[in-house]
């Protein structure tokens, strides 16, 4: 197969798939994306927005964390078979080759993903530690 082709699958496929859940956020046609969305975004930022019930939002970002938990064994996983894929290809063709690269970079975007997904459920552990009632049994909104 051409390299070029496969090169043009990948960015359009990358593409499609950043873009096209960003329109049906902001259209408004996914709800369910849209409050994925939320939840990431308070994981990044490390608080609660204000006024926030703590109750409803520690089991969504419970949820959250378990979703991205159990998804960041098997992200790993491939990036490390792909790594294979790409050590074999270029024990076979050379580092000329351009799909010996295309699977590097494909490798490393997996296991880059791997970290950040492991980054994400380390987070989402320090804002639900910090949101848990103490000892005097009143939330900390403020976790960083």
């Amino acid at each position: 197969m051409d390299p070029i082709v496969i090169i043009v699958a990948c960015v359009v496929g990358g593409l499609t798939a950043y873009l096209v859940p960003l329109w049906l956020i902001r259209s408004g046609r996914s709800p369910q994306l849209a409050a994925q969305r939320e939840v990431s975004m308070v994981i990044k930022n490390g608080a609660l927005p204000p006024n926030a019930d703590v109750w409803s939002w520690r089991w969504r970002l419970v949820e959250n964390r378990q979703t991205v938990a159990r998804g960041r064994w098997p992200m790993l996983a491939a990036g490390l078979l792909m790594s294979l894929f790409a050590l074999g290809n270029l024990a076979d063709e050379g580092a000329g080759s351009l799909q010996t690269w295309v699977r590097v970079g494909l490798a490393a975007m997996a296991l880059v993903s791997a970290f950040w997904m492991h980054r994400q459920v380390r987070r989402a552990d320090t804002l639900l530690a910090a949101i848990s009632p103490g000892h005097t049994g009143t939330p900390n909104f403020g976790a960083r």
